[in-house]
């Protein structure tokens, strides 16, 4: 008995050095998560439903890192293998979304789920547990892994969610599932032409809208699927002058904002778009706070904010790298493609790379759901990271 705790013991210690010898990444997680605290008390200066929005950040951020140092500690092998249920029940908490009673609605979407005194996102769950569920089933078709049957197991297995979340309608979320399918299956092994081919597709389907809007002036057709506020803003992406007081407000302040703060910007709780308003105060504070952060900061800041939101990207490509098996390679591979997608389409869209849609900005955006869910998928990183090494055979 105490030969077995002295190695349970040691085990622990192993690990807790592992997550030691990857400080520069803690450092550059709590620096993000300590930036978010202060751009959020900005962005949110004026609004007085929002003025403790900052302290509930802080409370989030100290349970994200506890769950984040939880979750490194567990051998990611443990989650993988209970991945089939994590998934069903995120499935699951999709679809209550839909229940009278339990769905809540926010900005017009109902992506809530309200349990008592409790509410929260469960597409930000949902994400996390199809990234293990997506990792478990290819491994379980790892020997089969180049036939097409396997591609399509997998887009049934993306599809499911994604549909879910479009239609509460949360489009911008349902748009991280694609990206991280096309990620994973790229690690795994599976046949490029079965993940280039549907990136093509869309490819064609962006300049088609482009040519239709933008070279022909053409009114955009009813788009199957589509809201009418969604296909507004692919109309107004490409043609931002066509609506400014309406559908293309939000991106030409964003513009504006950005523009305007210069090398260095205005300065923090300077910045004269946020505080009088001109960024909407709905968004400001999470879908644009890159805007807050571009005007306030200026290019300096905003290049620092993403060089460390590309230092987190690359720390999960080298994990992937290194990782004992492909189990966690894959795994490392589709935390990187989420949040990969969330900082291109959250930045991309305030400077009109792609058009204005709901996502927020990983570890700096309001929101502990979502706070908790990324600094949860670092954690599984950084467990792959740690269990590089078989400590039962230590």
């Amino acid at each position: 008995m105490m030969r077995r705790y002295g190695h349970s013991m040691r085990t622990l210690l192993r690990k807790f050095v592992g997550i030691a010898s990857s400080f520069p990444i803690l450092l550059v997680l709590a620096a993000l998560c300590v930036a978010s605290i202060y751009i959020i008390m900005s962005a949110t200066l004026t609004n007085d439903a929002l003025k403790d929005a900052y302290s509930s950040q802080r409370v989030y951020i100290i349970i994200g890192f506890c769950l984040y140092l939880a979750l490194a500690l567990i051998p990611y092998e443990l989650l993988v293998r209970v991945a089939p249920v994590l998934y069903f029940l995120g499935v699951a908490m999709l679809i209550g979304v839909f229940v009278p009673g339990l769905r809540h609605k926010v900005f017009g979407a109902y992506s809530w789920l309200k349990l008592g005194p409790v509410s929260f996102e469960p597409a930000e769950f949902a994400k996390i547990a199809y990234i293990l569920a997506m990792a478990w089933f290819l491994h379980l078709r790892e020997h089969a892994i180049h036939r097409f049957s396997t591609v399509v197991i997998a887009f049934v297995i993306t599809g499911i969610p994604f549909i879910l979340i479009k239609m509460q309608p949360a489009f911008g979320s349902s748009l991280v599932f694609f990206p991280v399918c096309f990620a994973m299956l790229f690690a795994a092994g599976a046949r490029l032409r079965y993940i280039v081919l549907p990136i093509l597709l869309a490819a064609v389907a962006c300049y088609m809208a482009y040519y239709w809007v933008s070279v022909k002036n053409w009114p955009l057709p009813k788009i199957p699927f589509f809201k009418t506020f969604q296909a507004d803003r692919i109309k107004t992406f490409f043609d931002p002058a066509s609506d400014k007081q309406g559908a293309a407000w939000q991106i030409n302040q964003s513009m504006i904002a950005i523009g305007s703060g210069g090398l260095n910007g205005k300065g923090w709780m300077q910045g004269t778009q946020n505080v009088l308003g001109y960024l909407p105060k709905n968004t400001s504070y999470n879908d644009l706070i890159f805007s807050v952060v571009g005007e306030e900061e200026g290019f300096r800041g905003g290049a620092a904010l993403i060089t460390c939101e590309g230092t987190v990207l690359l720390w999960c490509l080298w994990v992937a790298a290194f990782a004992r098996d492909k189990i966690g390679a894959v795994l490392a591979v589709g935390i990187m493609a989420m949040l990969f997608t969330h900082i291109f389409v959250n930045i991309g869209m305030t400077i009109q790379v792609v058009p204005i849609t709901g996502i927020p900005l990983p570890f700096i955006s309001y929101g502990g759901t979502f706070l908790l869910a990324c600094l949860a998928a670092m954690g599984l990183v950084q467990s792959v990271w740690v269990h590089r090494k078989n400590f039962e055979r230590l």
